[in-house]
């Protein structure tokens, strides 16, 4: 028996197997096709992620199938990049989100300063209120015997 006899032997559930890789292989490509189809429709999102994730299959099949990822490169082409404007906008306001922050946390430590120093001088004060007592024979620090 020559090697192309053998390929051409049916093997006994084979044709089974290879007929629901093609039905599944079939399967992909329209939800692929459908999530491209939403997606130009809707404006976007564009991203190898995005279309994967809504027809249910892998980045890496998308980055290797050429026309797929020829179509997804020519949406992405279409998207205009984001004016600087709006970036020097979210910029603006993020500097002064963190300004506002960092304000806030000035006052509250300058408030935590405050009350720190007024339990430091509560506390000197009860040390300096309590005698101290001394046990006989003791005598107290500066004094003469």
């Amino acid at each position: 028996m020559q090697s192309d006899e053998w390929v051409q032997q049916d093997v006994p559930g084979q044709d089974g197997v290879i007929e629901q890789a093609r039905h599944r292989a079939e399967v992909v490509r329209d939800h692929v096709e459908h999530a491209i189809d939403l997606a130009e429709r809707d404006g976007g999102p564009f991203d190898f992620l995005s279309i994967a994730i809504a027809a249910h299959c892998s980045v890496t099949y998308l980055r290797q199938h050429r026309d797929f990822a020829a179509r997804i490169r020519a949406l992405q082409a279409t998207v205009p990049p984001e004016p600087a404007d709006r970036q020097d906008a979210a910029l603006r306001r993020r500097l002064a989100d963190a300004q506002h922050r960092a304000a806030a946390l000035g006052d509250r430590v300058a408030q935590l300063e405050a009350e720190n120093a007024r339990l430091r001088d509560r506390l000197a004060q009860t040390r300096r209120a309590v005698p101290v007592r001394l046990g006989p024979g003791a005598r107290r620090p500066g004094t003469a015997r």
